[in-house]
This record gives structure tokens, C-alpha cells and sequence, in this order.
């Protein structure tokens, strides 16, 4: 079994070129098996009158307040076409160290990351969740770009 890591954001072409990657691995779709992880930003504001404790009950109900991003759901449907067996995680917080966490929890064989498109200028540096995963992994990170539709 090939465990893979698929990091999906809010951008759905974005998510689905990931999986087009995945589709593109030397193994046939029973053998690969993708844990889905998407990161809420976490609400980071100064404590008021209220104290801290009003923020972490937003944080802790952050999935509720913004919902299953249709990025995770359509990501999730292909999944299903192609046979590929998956598990969603949902996290809140930063997006590199959640990626690089579950990706040492779940033991994966290689995280697959998408990546935006860039001018020219920006094609010289990767985004920054990127760049952090791909500088700390450590395992392989496959990195793909957007189709061209």
C-alpha cells in the first residue's frame, strides 16, 4: 500500500491537479491509499473584555462556522471515481506544521502539494506552506503544477 498525503486547500483546480498527480503514480488505485487533510486558519485576535476564552471556542468550532470547503468534497469525489481509498483529517492552526505532523502521524510514504500559478517573477520563489514542506519534510514531497484548462 502507498500512503500519500494530499493537502487540499480552498482552490478546487488546485485540488484536483493534485489528484491528476496522484493519477499519474506508478501504482494501480488499490494500492494507494490518501489521507486528505485541509487547515482552518485558526483566529488569532487580541483577547477583549471577553478574554481568550470566546476565541477558542471560535477556534474549536471553526469547521461548524465555515463548513467542508466544495474543494474537499470534489477532491473526495474523484476519489471515489478513481477507487482510491481515502480519510479526511480537519485541522486548525498553521497549514506546514499540520501537513508535517500528519504526515509523521500517518507514517505517509509522500505528501503531494499543488501548486499556484505564478508570473514569472513569482515562478522564483515557492509559496510559503510550500516552501516550508518542501524544506522540512521528512519524506518526498510531490510537487505539481495546475492543469492548463
Amino acid at each position: 500500500m502507498y500512503n500519500v498525503l494530499l493537502p487540499v486547500d480552498i482552490e478546487t483546480d488546485r485540488a484536483l491537479s493534485q489528484v491528476d498527480i496522484l493519477e499519474s503514480l506508478p501504482a494501480d488505485a488499490a494500492e494507494i491509499e490518501v489521507t486528505l487533510l485541509h487547515v482552518y486558519e485558526s483566529v488569532d485576535a487580541p483577547a477583549d473584555e471577553a478574554g481568550s476564552s470566546v476565541i477558542d471556542d471560535i477556534n474549536e468550532s471553526i469547521e461548524d462556522l465555515r463548513g467542508i470547503p466544495d474543494s474537499l468534497e470534489a477532491v473526495e469525489a474523484r476519489l471515489d471515481e478513481l477507487g482510491i481509498a481515502h480519510a479526511r483529517e480537519l485541522h486548525v492552526g498553521d497549514a506546514a506544521d499540520a501537513i508535517l505532523a500528519v504526515g509523521g502521524d500517518r507514517d505517509v510514504d509522500a505528501i503531494v502539494l499543488g501548486m499556484r500559478k505564478r508570473s514569472p517573477v513569482g515562478k522564483a520563489l515557492f509559496g510559503s506552506v510550500s516552501q516550508s514542506v518542501i524544506l522540512n519534510a521528512d519524506r518526498p514531497v510531490i510537487v505539481g503544477k495546475p492543469s492548463d484548462d
